[in-house]
């Protein structure tokens, strides 16, 4: 019997692009919402399982998206030695869906990445920082955490977040939850890897690239770039600078080797649903035509990974 992933990555307010295509695939076949055995996701994919947990529709999530998320985005605290935005709040609005449910209060089983970046009381006395998967999967040994903890950690990017109890966002595990799914769906499900089927959405293909020769550069340029306007290495956290090195350890892997890795584990039992957007947005974009062009790249995912998506769906989902 086929184990049904549905994995959904980070990426902020592009997040919104994520509901879309879901609720795409929703139209088209409904038991994605009902019939999926794990749903996985980092970030602001944690946020929009959130959401599920909590009731609510693809298209009440794109709501969220185009009205709360907007209004949270829209003030921040441009000061660059504090937090962009408050992490309380993030927890108070996930308390205030879920309160103190724990994860093992939910049928649907759920996975949230994160990162703990560890404590010390003196040079002796420390805890060193650690990758951290949220599950209510069989035995899974943090099935009590709470849901509004397990979400606020998955999403507590640094610069734009503080961290929460130690945690910071899960995309230093690894924005795409993917692998992080496959090998708990084996290890705590004692899934064969033969029956494992992935859907996994993305928030949006943006490619970067280095103009100059970077032959010569030491840690300076890595750091902050060396100006060559026709670099494209934005900066990915809030009130930060350019950072080459950052840009390629987080996105590096966003890129396609996590993808590329799935497909070669599942083959045809992957689809991956991630269209190349034409621009950098941020995380926290709230400009009206950046979010109009997000729901609108949802129909433009590469066509034979949208029709493998639509096979999955029918074969193992209906």
């Amino acid at each position: 019997m086929a184990y049904k992933i549905v994995c959904f990555c980070g990426g902020g307010i592009r997040g919104l692009l994520s509901a879309t295509i879901l609720q795409n695939l929703a139209n088209a076949y409904p038991n994605i919402l009902g019939k999926t055995d794990l749903f996985a996701g980092t970030s602001t994919g944690s946020g929009i399982i959130s959401w599920l947990l909590a009731g609510k529709t693809p298209a009440g999530i794109i709501q969220e998206y185009l009205t709360s998320e907007v209004q949270f985005f829209s003030f921040e605290d441009f000061e660059p030695t504090k937090p962009g935005y408050d992490i309380d709040l993030v927890f108070a609005g996930q308390a205030g869906m879920h309160g103190v449910k724990k994860l093992n209060d939910f049928d649907q089983s759920v996975l949230f990445t994160s990162f703990n970046v560890g404590s010390a009381t003196s040079k002796t006395e420390h805890t060193p920082w650690q990758p951290i998967l949220y599950s209510n999967l069989t035995n899974s040994p943090n099935g009590g955490t709470t849901v509004a903890k397990a979400v606020t950690s998955s999403s507590a990017m640094p610069g734009m977040l503080g961290s929460y109890e130690g945690n910071i966002d899960g995309a230093f595990v690894n924005h795409d939850p993917t692998l992080a799914a496959i090998a708990c769906a084996i290890y705590y499900e004692k899934v064969s890897l033969s029956d494992i089927v992935v859907i996994c959405i993305g928030t949006g293909l943006m490619q970067n690239w280095i103009a100059g020769g970077t032959h010569t550069w030491g840690a300076q340029q890595w750091q902050n770039g060396d100006g060559n306007p026709l670099s494209n290495t934005p900066a990915l956290l809030v009130n930060g600078t350019t950072s080459p090195v950052l840009n390629a350890i987080m996105s590096g892997t966003s890129i396609n080797l996590i993808p590329d890795l799935s497909g070669m584990m599942l083959g045809q039992n992957y689809a991956y649903l991630n269209p190349t957007l034409d621009r950098y947005i941020p995380e926290n974009d709230v400009d009206p035509a950046d979010l109009a062009y997000l729901q609108a790249q949802a129909s433009n995912c590469d066509p034979s990974q949208m029709a493998n998506a639509m096979q999955l769906l029918e074969t193992y989902w209906v």
